[in-house]
C-alpha cells in the first residue's frame, strides 16, 4: 500500500515538474507556507495545486520556490503576531461599560462573605447623575445600564468601611460631592422661616406647584387670584381644602400657591399635595392622620399615551369586512 502511493506522488510529481518548467507563473494557483511549531523552520505545505495536478511541495528547488507567488488572501501577513487587546472586552460595543461591570462584579463576589451593615437608619450614599458618569466613561449609557452599575454600586456599599477600606476608596469614584450645598439648601425648605412660612412643592400628571402655608384665617390665594375665581368648580375647591378638613384645621392657615402645567384637575391636586407636606412641616404629629387619608403619597398615574393604529389609549376602530 505504502509502495503504490509512494509511486503515485513520484507521477504527479514528474508530471507537475515538467508544467513547473513550461511555464511555472501561468500555472501556480496557491502556496500555503505555514510556520513550524518550533518557530524556526517554515514548512511548505505538503500539497500544492497546479491546475489540476498536485505535487508534493518537498523536492521544490530553491529556484523554484522563490518564484512562487502567494495567494493575496494567504499573504505572510496572517501569520504574524499581533498585538492582544489587554481588555476581554474589547470586540464590545461598549468596553469601558462591560469592563466596569466585570469589575463590580469580580468585587462583589471576593466580599461575598464578609459582614455587611444591617442597619438602614444609616443613610444611602448619594451616586453620580448619569450624565456625569457617561463624561467620565466617555461613551452614553441607557438607563437600564445605569441602574446597573447603581444597583451593584449599593451592593458593594453595604460592606463595612474598616474591613475593607481600598473597597471603600475605589467607590469614592462613583459618590457625589456637589449635594452640600443642595442639601443644606434642602434642608432649609423643610422649617418653617422666619416668617412664619412653609414651603412644599406638590406634583400630580403634568401640573407642579409651589405652596407656602403660613397660619392665618383660611385665605388661598392662587397665582394671585382668589380661590374662587381661580377654580370655579366647587369639586375643585374642596380637593384643595381636603387637608385641612381632614386635620380640623379649616380657617387656621392661609394659603399661597403658584402653579404651572396641567389642568385644571391636575392643578387641583398638585396643590392640595404641596398643602398636606406644609402642613407636615408645621406639626409632624399630622402625618399619620394624612397618611391615612392618602395625600401624603404622590398619585403618580398619568394619561395613558395614544397606540399608533388605535382611536384612543385602549379604544380600537370598527372592524369592518368589506
Amino acid at each position: 500500500m505504502l509502495t503504490s502511493l509512494t509511486s503515485k506522488f513520484q507521477f504527479a510529481y514528474n508530471v507537475s515538474e515538467k508544467v513547473l518548467e513550461n511555464n511555472l507563473r501561468s500555472h501556480i494557483k496557491r502556496s500555503v507556507i505555514l510556520k513550524s511549531c518550533n518557530r524556526n523552520v517554515n514548512i511548505i505545505y505538503p500539497f500544492v495545486r497546479f491546475r489540476g495536478f498536485y505535487t508534493t511541495g518537498k523536492a521544490l528547488s530553491s529556484e523554484n520556490q522563490q518564484n512562487i507567488r502567494l495567494n493575496k488572501y494567504e499573504s505572510m501577513d496572517m501569520f504574524i503576531e499581533r498585538e492582544k487587546p489587554q481588555s476581554i472586552s474589547y470586540f464590545t460595543g461598549k468596553q469601558t461599560y462591560n469592563d466596569l461591570i466585570i469589575r463590580l462584579d469580580d468585587l462583589i463576589s471576593k466580599y461575598r462573605t464578609t459582614p455587611k451593615i444591617h442597619d438602614k437608619s444609616v443613610p444611602s450614599i448619594l451616586w453620580k447623575l448619569k450624565q456625569h458618569l457617561d463624561e467620565e466613561l466617555g461613551l452614553r449609557l441607557k438607563t437600564h445600564q445605569y441602574r446597573t452599575i447603581i444597583q451593584k454600586l449599593n451592593q458593594l456599599d453595604k460592606i463595612i468601611p474598616e474591613i475593607a477600606p481600598k473597597l471603600h476608596n475605589f467607590l469614592d469614584l462613583f459618590r457625589r460631592y456637589d449635594l452640600e450645598k443642595e442639601k443644606k439648601r434642602l434642608e432649609a425648605m423643610k422649617t418653617i422661616d422666619k416668617y412664619g412660612r412653609a414651603f412644599a412643592l406638590g406634583k400630580r400628571k403634568e401640573a407642579v406647584a409651589q405652596v407656602w402655608v403660613v397660619e392665618g384665617d383660611g385665605h388661598v390665594i392662587v397665582n394671585g387670584k382668589p380661590i374662587a375665581e381661580y377654580f370655579s368648580l366647587l369639586k375643585n375647591r374642596e380637593s384643595i381644602l381636603y387637608p385641612f378638613q381632614v386635620t380640623d384645621l379649616l380657617g387656621k392657615y392661609n394659603v399661597w400657591a403658584k402653579v404651572r402645567g396641567g389642568g385644571t384637575t391636575g392643578q387641583t391636586d398638585a396643590i392640595a399635595h404641596g398643602i398636606t407636606k406644609a402642613l407636615i412641616i408645621h406639626n409632624s404629629d399630622l402625618k399619620p392622620i394624612l397618611r391615612a387619608a392618602n395625600l401624603v403619597t404622590r398619585d403618580t398615574r398619568v394619561v395613558e399615551r395614544k397606540k399608533p393604529g388605535l382611536a384612543k389609549a385602549r379604544k380600537r376602530y370598527t372592524w369592518v369586512k368589506r
